[in-house]
Protein backbone atom coordinates (compact mmCIF):
# COMPACT_ATOMS: atom_id res chain seq x y z
CA UNK A 1 0.00 0.00 0.00
CA UNK A 2 1.21 3.48 -0.77
CA UNK A 3 2.24 5.69 2.12
CA UNK A 4 -0.78 7.82 3.17
CA UNK A 5 1.14 11.07 2.68
CA UNK A 6 2.11 10.01 -0.84
CA UNK A 7 -1.59 9.60 -1.66
CA UNK A 8 -2.61 12.84 0.09
CA UNK A 9 0.02 15.00 -1.59
CA UNK A 10 -0.92 13.80 -5.07
CA UNK A 11 -4.52 14.80 -4.33
CA UNK A 12 -3.27 18.22 -3.24
CA UNK A 13 -1.30 18.56 -6.48
CA UNK A 14 -4.44 17.83 -8.53
CA UNK A 15 -6.49 20.29 -6.48
CA UNK A 16 -3.85 22.97 -6.99
CA UNK A 17 -3.21 22.30 -10.68
CA UNK A 18 -6.92 21.99 -11.40
CA UNK A 19 -7.51 25.46 -9.94
CA UNK A 20 -5.15 27.11 -12.42
CA UNK A 21 -5.91 28.57 -15.82
CA UNK A 22 -4.15 26.17 -18.16
CA UNK A 23 -1.92 28.77 -19.91
CA UNK A 24 -0.22 29.58 -16.60
CA UNK A 25 1.09 25.99 -16.39
CA UNK A 26 3.65 26.68 -19.09
CA UNK A 27 4.71 30.20 -18.12
CA UNK A 28 8.15 30.90 -16.70
CA UNK A 29 8.26 33.17 -13.67
CA UNK A 30 11.97 33.61 -14.44
CA UNK A 31 13.94 32.40 -17.46
CA UNK A 32 16.14 30.15 -15.29
CA UNK A 33 13.21 28.54 -13.49
CA UNK A 34 10.98 25.61 -14.39
CA UNK A 35 7.33 26.14 -15.24
CA UNK A 36 4.59 24.46 -13.20
CA UNK A 37 4.17 21.97 -16.06
CA UNK A 38 7.89 21.19 -15.98
CA UNK A 39 7.73 20.57 -12.24
CA UNK A 40 4.85 18.15 -12.81
CA UNK A 41 6.78 16.45 -15.63
CA UNK A 42 9.75 16.12 -13.25
CA UNK A 43 7.46 14.35 -10.75
CA UNK A 44 6.45 11.93 -13.50
CA UNK A 45 10.07 11.28 -14.49
CA UNK A 46 11.10 10.73 -10.86
CA UNK A 47 8.20 8.45 -10.00
CA UNK A 48 8.82 6.39 -13.14
CA UNK A 49 12.54 6.03 -12.41
CA UNK A 50 12.00 5.18 -8.74
CA UNK A 51 9.32 2.62 -9.65
CA UNK A 52 11.67 0.98 -12.16
CA UNK A 53 14.33 0.68 -9.45
CA UNK A 54 11.80 -0.56 -6.87
CA UNK A 55 10.60 -3.29 -9.24
CA UNK A 56 14.17 -4.36 -9.96
CA UNK A 57 15.09 -4.41 -6.26
CA UNK A 58 11.99 -6.42 -5.32
CA UNK A 59 12.93 -9.06 -7.91
CA UNK A 60 16.54 -9.31 -6.70
CA UNK A 61 17.56 -12.17 -4.46
CA UNK A 62 20.88 -10.60 -3.47
CA UNK A 63 21.19 -8.71 -0.20
CA UNK A 64 20.98 -4.94 -0.37
CA UNK A 65 22.92 -2.42 1.75
CA UNK A 66 21.67 -1.99 5.30
CA UNK A 67 19.84 1.26 6.05
CA UNK A 68 22.02 3.88 7.69
CA UNK A 69 21.33 4.49 11.37
CA UNK A 70 23.00 6.00 14.40
CA UNK A 71 25.01 9.15 15.02
CA UNK A 72 26.96 8.94 11.75
CA UNK A 73 23.83 8.44 9.66
CA UNK A 74 23.24 10.32 6.45
CA UNK A 75 20.73 13.15 7.01
CA UNK A 76 17.11 12.06 7.22
CA UNK A 77 15.23 11.90 3.94
CA UNK A 78 12.61 14.10 5.64
CA UNK A 79 14.99 16.99 4.91
CA UNK A 80 13.52 16.76 1.40
CA UNK A 81 10.88 19.20 2.64
CA UNK A 82 13.49 21.85 3.47
CA UNK A 83 13.19 24.19 0.48
CA UNK A 84 16.29 26.12 1.60
CA UNK A 85 18.33 23.06 0.57
CA UNK A 86 18.69 22.76 -3.20
CA UNK A 87 19.92 19.62 -4.89
CA UNK A 88 19.99 19.78 -8.69
CA UNK A 89 17.92 17.14 -10.44
CA UNK A 90 19.91 14.43 -12.21
CA UNK A 91 20.05 15.16 -15.96
CA UNK A 92 17.59 12.37 -16.78
CA UNK A 93 15.06 13.93 -14.38
CA UNK A 94 15.23 17.43 -15.87
CA UNK A 95 12.07 18.04 -17.90
CA UNK A 96 12.18 19.42 -21.41
CA UNK A 97 11.00 23.00 -21.83
CA UNK A 98 7.96 22.21 -23.94
CA UNK A 99 4.26 22.99 -23.72
CA UNK A 100 2.25 20.38 -21.81
CA UNK A 101 -1.47 20.42 -21.12
CA UNK A 102 -2.99 19.47 -17.80
CA UNK A 103 -4.63 16.51 -19.55
CA UNK A 104 -1.23 15.25 -20.77
CA UNK A 105 0.33 15.74 -17.34
CA UNK A 106 -2.55 13.99 -15.60
CA UNK A 107 -2.31 11.00 -17.96
CA UNK A 108 1.43 10.67 -17.34
CA UNK A 109 1.21 11.08 -13.58
CA UNK A 110 -1.79 8.74 -13.33
CA UNK A 111 0.13 6.14 -15.36
CA UNK A 112 3.26 6.41 -13.19
CA UNK A 113 1.20 6.30 -9.99
CA UNK A 114 -0.71 3.23 -11.13
CA UNK A 115 2.57 1.48 -11.88
CA UNK A 116 3.99 2.51 -8.49
CA UNK A 117 0.91 1.13 -6.71
CA UNK A 118 1.18 -2.16 -8.62
CA UNK A 119 4.89 -2.42 -7.81
CA UNK A 120 4.39 -1.75 -4.09
CA UNK A 121 1.61 -4.35 -4.00
CA UNK A 122 3.95 -7.00 -5.41
CA UNK A 123 6.39 -6.48 -2.54
CA UNK A 124 6.21 -8.50 0.63
CA UNK A 125 6.35 -6.77 3.98
CA UNK A 126 9.85 -8.22 4.34
CA UNK A 127 10.90 -6.72 0.99
CA UNK A 128 9.59 -3.29 1.99
CA UNK A 129 11.29 -3.25 5.38
CA UNK A 130 14.57 -5.06 4.65
CA UNK A 131 15.51 -4.33 1.05
CA UNK A 132 17.13 -1.01 0.31
CA UNK A 133 18.04 1.23 -2.59
CA UNK A 134 20.68 3.92 -2.45
CA UNK A 135 19.61 7.56 -2.55
CA UNK A 136 22.34 9.91 -3.84
CA UNK A 137 21.95 12.24 -0.84
CA UNK A 138 20.39 10.17 1.93
CA UNK A 139 22.17 6.86 1.40
CA UNK A 140 20.45 3.47 1.61
CA UNK A 141 16.71 3.78 2.19
CA UNK A 142 14.37 0.85 2.71
CA UNK A 143 11.75 0.35 0.02
CA UNK A 144 9.17 1.51 2.59
CA UNK A 145 11.17 4.71 3.09
CA UNK A 146 11.25 5.20 -0.69
CA UNK A 147 7.46 4.81 -0.67
CA UNK A 148 7.29 7.69 1.83
CA UNK A 149 10.04 9.68 0.08
CA UNK A 150 7.99 9.90 -3.12
CA UNK A 151 5.28 11.79 -1.22
CA UNK A 152 7.81 14.06 0.49
CA UNK A 153 9.45 14.79 -2.85
CA UNK A 154 6.08 15.68 -4.35
CA UNK A 155 5.22 17.80 -1.31
CA UNK A 156 8.46 19.75 -1.81
CA UNK A 157 7.60 20.36 -5.44
CA UNK A 158 3.99 21.30 -4.66
CA UNK A 159 5.44 24.15 -2.61
CA UNK A 160 7.67 25.02 -5.58
CA UNK A 161 4.63 25.09 -7.87
CA UNK A 162 2.83 27.41 -5.43
CA UNK A 163 5.89 29.69 -5.37
CA UNK A 164 5.98 29.80 -9.19
CA UNK A 165 2.27 30.58 -9.30
CA UNK A 166 2.66 33.34 -6.71
CA UNK A 167 5.51 34.88 -8.70
CA UNK A 168 3.48 34.73 -11.92
CA UNK A 169 0.38 36.28 -10.40
CA UNK A 170 2.42 38.97 -8.61
CA UNK A 171 3.84 39.98 -11.98
CA UNK A 172 0.33 40.61 -13.39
Amino acid sequence: MLHPNTIKVREQIWNFAGSLDEPILNEHARPDQWTIAQVMEHLYLMETAITDRLAHTIQQDEPTPAPVSGATATPSFHLTLDRSRHIPAPPAMVPADKHLTLTELRARLDRSRSRLEETIQTASSEDLHLKTMNHPVFGPLTLEEWNEFIGLHEQRHLEQMKEIHAALTAAD
